[in-house]
């Protein structure tokens, strides 16, 4: 019973890399593209 917390944990620390990664792509390309304007 102790397998659906750790799979949900694990989920959750998945969304939070994928928020991340989201965050830095978007400030990347706002970077990117302010330098080339």
């Amino acid at each position: 019973m102790s397998n659906p917390t750790k799979v949900r944990k694990n989920d959750s620390s998945v969304d939070a890399w994928a928020i991340l990664f989201l965050i830095i792509l978007v400030v990347s390309t706002a970077v990117f593209w302010v330098s080339h304007q």
